[in-house]
């Protein structure tokens, strides 16, 4: 079995509302990540919708096209690899974006090589294959999951700011009422309390952790105030937040 990797070119990608991007085929492996935008993707016999923190990977020889809903932006990896290699055909970032950081480095290494950007390239190649086997295992199957996992992903990508669920309904093409059922069928909760999970998870983090004032965790957290972080906090944990301080 071929298991040696080579990056064979690497690039960004950007075009306006209604610039599609024509029907085209590579011999190696085409890896897409998209930064920017709401594109479908016909690749092969399927199609997909891709969002930011999408990854679309291509086999070789496989006729894809990219059909542009809202202007788009994206990372894009030439890669020789065993054309059966046990990646997925999509698959989502995580809140770390620790697959938009090995895209953005392999994009950086061939458009600005140095002396060891070969070795380089060679072990995040290998990086990017494990973080691919990983979501060839656990990526969301169903469109409906799909969704939820894109969704998911903005919650941990933007916690600290006032997004509204509208907002993350509307990027996703779908409705509000639409991502509240799928959320209920799917996690059995609710956007926004999904959200406050991931606020409150990150809240606890800086109370147990750090000696930041609890206006400048608010502030971090994307709480509207103390006390509405503390009525949070004291709901989750039975503790105010100062009781759950680390006492030095």
């Amino acid at each position: 079995m071929h298991e040696s990797r080579q990056l064979l070119g690497a690039g960004i990608h950007t075009a306006g509302p209604g610039k599609d991007y024509p029907s085209h085929a590579h011999t190696s492996w085409e890896l897409v990540y998209y930064v920017r935008g709401r594109i479908t993707c016909p690749v092969g016999d399927a199609t997909y919708a891709a969002t930011p923190g999408t990854v679309l990977l291509t086999p070789p020889r496989t006729w894809h096209a990219e059909l542009s809903r809202t202007g788009y932006a994206n990372r894009f990896l030439q890669v020789d690899a065993a054309a059966d290699s046990p990646w997925p055909r999509i698959c989502f970032d995580d809140g770390d974006r620790s697959l938009g950081r090995v895209f953005d480095t392999l994009v950086r290494e061939s458009t600005q090589p140095s002396d060891d950007s070969d070795r380089l390239c060679t072990l995040l190649l290998a990086e990017l294959d494990l973080l691919l086997r990983r979501a060839a295992a656990t990526s969301p199957v169903t469109a409906a999951e799909q969704l939820i996992a894109q969704a998911e992903r903005i919650f941990e990508e933007r916690f600290a700011s006032r997004i509204r669920i509208a907002t993350v309904a509307a990027e996703l093409g779908i409705s509000p009422s639409g991502l509240r059922a799928s959320f209920a069928r799917l996690r059995g909760t609710s956007p926004r309390a999904a959200l406050q999970h991931v606020r409150l998870r990150h809240a606890l983090g800086h109370i147990r952790n750090s000696t930041l004032p609890l206006q400048a965790i608010a502030d971090l957290t994307g709480y509207d105030s103390v006390s509405h972080l503390s009525r949070h906090i004291k709901a989750a944990t039975g503790s105010s937040p100062g009781a759950l301080r680390t006492v030095e």
